[in-house]
């Protein structure tokens, strides 16, 4: 698990709002990347570059449905090994991912 203290979980939510906003890849924190490999069960694909790279160009789609509450993708949110200490968090990322698909 990686921990977050509240004020690292708001800057996790703050990349993960610019990197919405921006449809930038590039823009995911090691912080945002992290929680995601960490606490979310995402592929890590190997690195943080390897995940931007992952999810950059026709990819960046793919990591969009992974937030869309109507996506089968958003499925992990309801992983039991998804840690409840961050359902906050990752409730705050689906609902804004799904307003912005």
């Amino acid at each position: 698990m990686y921990r977050l203290n509240s004020r690292q979980q708001k800057k996790v939510f703050a990349s993960f709002h610019k990197v919405v906003e921006t449809r930038n890849p590039e823009l995911i924190s090691e912080d945002l990347y992290n929680h995601l490999n960490l606490n979310c069960n995402f592929s890590s694909h190997f690195n943080l570059e390897g995940f931007r790279d992952a999810y950059s160009g026709d990819g960046f789609k793919e990591f969009l449905n992974y937030f869309d509450r109507c996506s089968p993708q958003s499925q992990w949110l309801e992983a039991p090994e998804i840690s409840r200490e961050f359902a906050e968090l990752n409730q705050k990322m689906v609902d804004y991912g799904s307003d912005h698909i």
